[in-house]
């Protein structure tokens, strides 16, 4: 049963709205801060057995061992300067650099056990500052968090919408 989500932010700041929006959708759920791998680290064994971790615009590595050792899964929500994550990247310039994507995206050990669970889009207007460039991509990210807390704080596994792309072809693929 899921007990404790371990939130892997960016700033302290952010800790609290987030947690706050996961106590909405399950009140019995506790919470571990972390901002760097030594806050992973120190997290006690018997913890991870009944947590999840949530990584929300950090892009801290977390270890094999600690992903081993949660016991419902991982998440990352990151934005990408790319239009079609998950997809094979293009190789022409005619892509649009204003174009940016709020990705949530499961954390796996193998590459290819990886997905895409939930993906906004976001383009930036060609008169932008780059405080409010980054203004709308950091909201675009915190929408995709609201829009999918109540499959974060519960007891479920959250299902892809975009399969990695480093997976190894099937034979079918390879036909």
């Amino acid at each position: 049963m899921l007990k404790t989500i371990i939130l892997l932010t960016q700033t302290v700041q952010q800790q609290r709205p987030l947690a706050n929006l996961l106590r909405e959708f399950n009140p019995d759920l506790a919470f571990c801060s972390a901002l760097s791998a030594l806050d992973l680290a120190a997290i006690a064994p018997d913890i991870l057995r009944n947590a999840r971790l949530v990584s929300f615009a950090n892009d801290i590595p977390v270890s094999q061992k600690f992903l081993l050792r949660l016991g419902h899964g991982a998440y990352k929500f990151h934005v990408a300067p790319v239009q079609y994550p998950g997809l094979p990247a293009s190789h022409d310039d005619s892509e649009d650099p204003r174009c940016f994507s709020a990705i949530a995206q499961s954390i796996a050990i193998w590459p290819d056990c990886r997905r895409v669970v939930g993906l906004e889009t976001v383009t930036v207007p060609d008169d932008a500052t780059p405080t409010e460039r980054e203004r709308l991509i950091f909201t675009r990210l915190a929408h995709l968090f609201w829009r999918m807390s109540s499959l974060i704080a519960r007891d479920a596994e959250i299902r892809g919408i975009i399969d990695s792309t480093e997976s190894k072809p099937t034979f079918a693929q390879m036909n």
